[in-house]
């Protein structure tokens, strides 16, 4: 019996566990669909958006089986259109391509090489460092094994992750500090 004709309440594996995961976390560092949450570019159910991507993404390809591995290219199109229909927001870099390689990655390490672990321990150590930038030059090797392998070039380089913006600073009149521009 496969895992698609299971009963609905059976416990998911160990793996599936893993890769969902690993793609939850990948959403989550993910700075495009980060800021569009935190923006509301969905309107008031932009975080409840964000979860169905989770799932949807979780039931397609979270059985392990070769019928359910992603396709790179497809993957990448299904992200960028989600994201461009439900946040309104058309992404100019290759981040979308990016997260879909880490899923691939992830799908591929879990369910083929049995290195659910290993590749879990990696994202949740970079997600809790908060340094997404760090989880890009860490996994770009990965990628490059993982594509080396199957014949496939290398993919392009991870977008650039953007600085985050120091709070506000707020007189006591209530009115915020602009700080002066540098010069160059």
């Amino acid at each position: 019996m496969s895992s698609a004709d299971a009963p609905a309440d059976e416990a998911p594996t160990p793996e599936q566990l893993q890769f969902a995961r690993t793609v939850y976390i990948l959403l989550e560092m993910w700075p495009a669909l980060r800021q569009a949450v935190n923006e509301g570019w969905g309107g008031p159910e932009s975080e409840e958006k964000k979860s169905f991507l989770l799932s949807h993404l979780c039931d397609e390809y979270g059985d392990g089986g070769a019928r359910t591995k992603p396709d790179v290219d497809d993957l990448t199109e299904l992200i960028e259109s989600y994201v461009m229909e439900e946040y309104a927001c058309e992404l100019e870099d290759d981040s979308a391509h990016w997260v879909a390689m880490h899923i691939c990655l992830a799908h591929t390490s879990i369910f083929e090489q049995g290195k659910g672990d290993e590749i879990l321990t990696e994202y949740e150590a970079s997600y809790a460092r908060t340094g997404s930038h760090k989880l890009v030059a860490q996994m770009r090797e990965d990628i490059r094994h993982l594509s080396d392998d199957e014949g496939e070039p290398a993919p392009a380089p991870a977008p650039a992750v953007p600085k985050e913006k120091p709070a506000p600073e707020i007189d006591e009149d209530g009115f915020e500090t602009v700080a002066p521009r540098r010069r160059r």
